[in-house]
């Protein structure tokens, strides 16, 4: 993955995901509010390339690299604030890494394996063991979503972090 593409995803997880964290702001905003810097800032770091001997073009990620992805909510308004959801869709030849979604305050972690329709905190799929149907957990390839509920609110001026990992599970230019 080129530093274009990463910057273009990132560029488009901002707009997703900030349409969700506005979305639970309060309806009135002041003038100082309007001005205030951008309540959500998402980044992406490849963790591998970052702690791997130099390569001849680190600037793009390889199968088997693993990126963080972190997602940091300020709450610029004068009040609390109150259903904040983070939902970040996990991108085409990635595959999440199972275990790595956290917050830094309490939060519901939930997954799609359905394109973002449904949440669970484990999915599951049914499939057929000696011709009977039962339900076991999802493979890590089939997550397509990752979302952080934040418990509580959160206070003026205060920030809630999420975080998770993917690893790259094909080369550029292969996405399926």
């Amino acid at each position: 993955m080129t530093c274009k593409e990463v910057s273009a995803m990132k560029l488009l997880r901002l707009l997703l995901v900030a349409m969700l964290g506005v979305a639970s702001l309060p309806p009135r905003a002041t003038a100082a509010q309007a001005q205030a810097p951008t309540p959500l800032v998402i980044t992406a770091h490849n963790v591998t390339a970052a702690t791997a001997p130099a390569r001849d073009n680190s600037a793009v990620a390889r199968p088997g690299d693993v990126i963080r992805y972190t997602l940091v909510f300020t709450n610029v308004t004068a009040g609390p604030v109150k259903n904040i959801q983070f939902v970040d869709p996990i991108p085409k030849g990635m595959v999440y890494v199972l275990g790595s979604a956290t917050g830094d305050r309490p939060v519901r972690v939930e997954y799609s394996i359905d394109g973002g329709k449904s949440y669970s905190a484990r999915p599951v799929i049914a499939v057929v063991e000696d011709g009977k149907k039962v339900e076991t957990p999802a493979p890590r390839e089939r997550y397509t979503h990752v979302r952080w509920t934040v418990l509580g609110s959160l206070d003026p001026k205060a920030r809630v972090m999420a975080e998770f990992r993917t690893q790259v599970s094909e080369a550029p230019g292969e996405a399926k």
